[in-house]
């Protein structure tokens, strides 16, 4: 019961803190982070390999994307969409085949692999995104990430939200090339923030496709970025690729 409860105040935490934005236009993610050792990165995408492909013959429900980062973190994103979703078992049916003691030496040997690992919630907003082609994480043929992360003070998270959205309304008046997703910051997180996350083939295709698009929107977009940086306390990059062979979704 302790349980439940904790899970559910961890939600409505997070249900307040995104109030503003609209409840039909959002998903929320669980994102499990490793700190992986990179002498220890082959055995970890193994096991990680492993885990997927355990969850594809067992037809598990519950579907994850890995994001592994150039500085060897490894994300974890899984789609959440109400307290009952965070306190599900994971995998079940795999579970219920191998047995507890298989089940449990998956996850001893996921531990030799990190020190340091942490979960936090986070909200992408299609509002404040700009997918012109229909939303989707995972663009096909696009599993170069590079995200930008844009601190700021927890009371001016509206106000960076309205810019954001006046970004948006910049790229889809100039039809804009240059695709990108929305993230607030949740439960979990030490600061606030906004992420934007864009796709690309590879880092070369980012960067010549961000260079047309510095040019497309012009002084625009410098406005808008001054206008911004009134609240944004620092920039942090995440790059990065996803990693299709350790994620699982399952077919419908």
């Amino acid at each position: 019961m302790k349980t439940i409860d904790k899970i559910f105040k961890t939600l409505l935490i997070l249900l307040v803190s995104t109030a503003f934005l609209s409840a039909q236009n959002v998903q929320h993610y669980r994102v499990h982070v490793d700190h992986v050792y990179p002498s220890n990165s082959e055995a970890y995408e193994k096991i990680s390999e492993r885990l997927a492909n355990l969850a594809e013959e067992n037809q598990e429900e519950d579907s994850w994307n890995v994001l592994w980062t150039n500085d060897n973190k490894v994300f974890s994103i899984t789609p959440v969409s109400g307290w009952e979703d965070l306190g599900k078992e994971f995998l079940p049916k795999t579970r219920a085949k191998i047995g507890d003691e298989k089940f449990g030496e998956i996850f001893q040997e996921f531990d030799k692999h990190y020190d340091d690992h942490q979960d936090y919630i986070i909200t992408l907003s299609n509002n404040h995104s700009y997918m012109p082609d229909g939303m989707t994480t995972t663009p096909a043929g696009k599993n170069y990430r590079k995200n930008m992360v844009m601190f700021h003070k927890a009371r001016d998270q509206e106000k960076v939200a309205e810019i954001a959205e006046k970004f948006k309304n910049l790229y889809t008046e100039k039809g804009s090339k240059s695709h990108y997703r929305v993230y607030f910051s949740g439960f979990g997180n030490e600061e606030s923030y906004i992420m934007v996350a864009s796709a690309a083939s590879s880092a070369m295709e980012f960067e010549k496709q961000a260079e047309e698009n510095r040019k497309l929107l012009g002084k625009d977009s410098k406005k808008l970025w001054d206008e911004l940086m009134q609240y944004v306390t620092k920039i942090e990059y995440t790059e990065g690729n996803m990693m299709p062979a350790l994620s699982y979704v399952p077919t419908k």
